[in-house]
């Protein structure tokens, strides 16, 4: 249960303050939209940078040593974040801010490749203590309000302990392998997924990088913006679980349907408790859509954590792309034309995907299996 823990803390303490990072970006840095973008995908940038250097690292030198190092290295850049909270300077929140995007990018890949050597195919449960840890951050910075610095150091404090756990991992003889600096035959055969997953989490990220803000404009205070998050974490826990029953293909084109299903039922709300059911179906699409992908990817490769430093990888690109373009597009055609824009991508992503499918043969042998639950 060791790898459990870490994936639960250190998933509290990266994930925790997201939701108040365009907060204190517009009302306390006097941040526009478009700057909140640009800052919150040069956090992904510096991740997507990481998960790829650190994930194929892992691969060569081995899991426990990156884990560790990931961990620790976070824990510093968030107690980093405390201290600009009391510069009121826009530029160094925001370097630091990238900092943790690097340091929290480091270790994801090893911990994934560890679990899946440990507990096989049953990526879904393990994907679901990540969400159980979201919740818990969320929860703890929704439940201190404007006290950013306490949530903050709440946060670094579960990535310190995860660390600790991590500690305890007992040292076990890796499969080291050569792996190549681009990896082409690895990206094409992982090509259907990450392809689908960049086109869908661009969308997604469109809607996430002012999500809390849109929130706020419902009229939803810090603790309720925190619930809602926590809706969906609470509802990944229970999706992600069950995820495992299923063939990894099909789960992810469900998870891709349900995305662009889910978004279309954003632009029905017109106060912050109505956006609650969407929440729920929200965590049945990414569930879906996520614990699929994952162990889509560990299932086709023996280079386990560079295939998911990979994935992690795309969804880093995701967003970098996302929020830039989603800062831009709230200023020019606001929130709820962001939200038609990415209903629309999620349509496509899972066109692109079935085609890709079909392209590899695989897609014959999902829909045999289709029938087959029919």
């Amino acid at each position: 249960m060791k790898a459990q823990g870490i994936q639960l803390l250190s998933n509290a303490g990266i994930f925790g303050p997201v939701i108040v990072i365009p907060l204190i970006l517009q009302e306390d840095l006097d941040a526009s939209d478009t700057v909140i973008g640009i800052v919150v995908g040069a956090f992904a940038g510096a991740s997507f940078a990481s998960s790829y250097i650190f994930g194929r690292a892992s691969d060569i030198y081995g899991r426990r040593r990156i884990l560790q190092a990931g961990l620790l290295l976070s824990g510093i850049a968030l107690m980093l974040q405390v201290l600009t909270l009391s510069w009121d300077d826009l530029i160094i929140f925001s370097i630091v801010r990238v900092l943790v995007g690097f340091c929290g990018g480091m270790f994801p890949a090893a911990l994934l490749a560890y679990a899946f050597d440990t507990s096989s195919t049953r990526m879904g449960r393990f994907a679901a203590f990540g969400s159980a840890g979201w919740f818990v951050g969320n929860m703890s910075v929704a439940i201190l309000g404007s006290e950013y610095a306490i949530s903050f150091t709440v946060c670094a404090a579960m990535l310190f302990v995860s660390y600790g756990v991590a500690l305890m991992l007992p040292p076990r003889k890796d499969t080291r392998m050569e792996v190549p600096l681009f990896p082409r035959a690895l990206i094409k055969r992982n090509m259907p997924v990450y392809l689908a997953m960049l086109i869908r989490h661009t969308g997604a990220n469109m809607i996430w990088v002012t999500y809390p803000l849109f929130l706020t404009s419902l009229g939803a205070p810090i603790f309720w913006i925190g619930v809602i998050y926590s809706v969906n974490a609470l509802g990944q826990v229970l999706f992600m679980t069950i995820s495992d029953r299923y063939d990894a293909a099909m789960i992810v084109a469900i998870g891709l349907a349900a995305s662009s299903l889910t978004f279309s039922t954003f632009l029905l709300a017109d106060d912050y408790w109505q956006i609650i059911p969407s929440q729920v179906i929200l965590a049945f699409a990414w569930s879906f859509l996520y614990a699929g992908s994952l162990r889509y990817v560990m299932e086709k490769n023996k280079e386990k954590a560079t295939a998911a430093g990979l994935l992690s990888g795309t969804m880093s690109i995701s967003g970098i792309v996302g929020p830039v373009l989603g800062g831009m597009s709230a200023t020019i055609v606001g929130f709820k034309g962001t939200i038609e824009i990415a209903t629309v991508m999620s349509a496509f992503a899972l066109a692109m995907f079935l085609f890709e499918l079909r392209r590899s043969g695989e897609f014959y042998r999902l829909r045999a299996r289709s029938r087959g639950l029919l």
